[in-house]
């Protein structure tokens, strides 16, 4: 199935969810749009990689997984990755290769890096030298760090836009999404969704911008190889205009690529975005988290309730979350242990002083969103309920003509 044909499935479940939730609402109302609730909520998925070196790392070496280190001490903005050091002298082979889906590389050092929760199950999504160069464009380039300022600003959706090198086909994909967006963008404006911030209410402001994306400069090559990698066909269709919906935290809600760029896939898609109709809870929602680093949390904690001007993202953004070599048992094998996603995603604490952005309905139970059972179960037990009474009412039907 091509990717195309998967995003049109993906907003054919996401039309199911909408079906299903006025019946949701009555267990908890939820008035607010997926891009806000995604970017209120939604904790990036943690990338996982390996460094691996045989016997001892040299000095250069040393210096440029220190430089990487040293980017993870920053706390204030977080990169969604998790990094350790394997030696190939005392990991064992076969669990290497395992992880590798391959054998391993004759030239060491190297990164190995997956997409969140593939490490084991795929093909690494890069096994490359780690140079200084490659480090820099994996934790800082300009395109990722511009989406990251678009969302946190308060815009709804980023349209990642990949040309295609065809003048006419580009242009026309161009023009029919700025048309399409300027529609969904009036719309959204002419009914706007109120959230609390504090003791006031405040209006959401909306936006979907279009950001352009080369595939030939060398600044944005993992930005690239994050958005193409991300399905095993897209690579055979670079010769078509793609866009890829970024929203919430950098989650990437799918691709479309040439004709499947049209009025009723943008609509669709901007629709679902935009609109109050989600599932809540991450894992049952399309799409996957981009590689970036942003402080999210401070921004949605204070930007509502302070109106105070943003920190500019510029520089290298670092990671709290790469942590130094742990013991070989706990990479992620069939005997691996389990890892605390909120650790690995590396929350920036809140300050004490600090008030929660909430939504104009009342949260009765703050955890709710962790389980699927507490948001169907109610829904779920009513249909029971209501099936097993019908049951009765023809059994008892049945005895009485019989």
């Amino acid at each position: 199935m091509s990717n195309s044909l998967r995003f049109k499935h993906i907003l054919l479940i996401l039309a199911g969810f909408c079906a299903i939730q006025p019946s949701i609402r009555q267990v908890h109302s939820c008035s607010v749009p997926v891009f806000r609730y995604a970017l209120e909520r939604w904790r990036p998925d943690p990338y996982k990689g390996i460094y691996i070196y045989r016997n001892e790392i040299s000095q250069k070496d040393r210096a440029i997984l220190d430089q990487l280190k040293q980017i993870a001490s920053n706390p204030d903005y977080p990169l969604n990755l998790l990094l350790r050091e394997v030696d190939v002298n005392t990991f064992p082979e076969e669990k290497l290769t395992d992880l590798l889906k391959g054998p391993s590389p004759d030239s060491l050092p190297v990164l190995a890096i997956w997409y969140p929760g593939q490490m084991g199950k795929s093909l690494p999504l890069w096994v490359v030298p780690p140079d200084s160069s490659f480090i820099r464009t994996l934790v800082d380039a300009p395109k990722r760090r511009q989406i990251a300022e678009s969302l946190i600003k308060g815009d709804s959706v980023v349209w990642v836009f990949i040309p295609s090198g065809n003048t006419d086909k580009d242009e026309r994909a161009e023009a029919l999404m700025r048309r399409e967006l300027d529609v969904a963008l009036r719309t959204y404006k002419n009914a706007p969704f109120t959230i609390l911030s504090g003791s006031q209410q405040k209006k959401l402001s909306y936006g979907f911008p279009i950001l352009t994306l080369s595939s030939e400069d060398p600044a944005e090559r993992v930005f690239v190889d994050l958005l193409l990698k991300s399905e095993p066909d897209l690579y055979e269709y670079t010769d078509q205009p793609m866009v890829f919906p970024v929203f919430g935290r950098g989650r990437v809600l799918g691709c479309l690529f040439g004709d499947y760029i049209n009025e009723k896939n943008i609509r669709e898609a901007s629709a679902f975005l935009a609109g109050s109709c989600s599932c809540e809870v991450k894992e049952l929602n399309p799409g996957f988290d981009l590689l970036m680093a942003a402080p999210w949390d401070m921004v949605v904690m204070n930007a509502f309730v302070e109106d105070t001007p943003l920190p500019e993202l510029t520089g290298v953004m670092p990671d709290e979350t790469v942590k130094q070599v742990e013991t070989v048992a706990s990479l992620e094998t069939p005997e691996a242990k389990s890892i605390d996603s909120t650790t690995i995603a590396g929350r920036i604490a809140v300050p004490a002083t600090a008030v929660p952005v909430t939504e104009t309905r009342p949260v009765a139970d703050k955890e709710w969103d962790t389980g699927i059972l507490k948001i169907y179960g109610i829904t779920l037990g009513s249909v029971l309920v209501v099936v097993a009474f019908g049951g009765y009412l023809l059994s008892h039907h049945r005895k009485k003509n019989s």
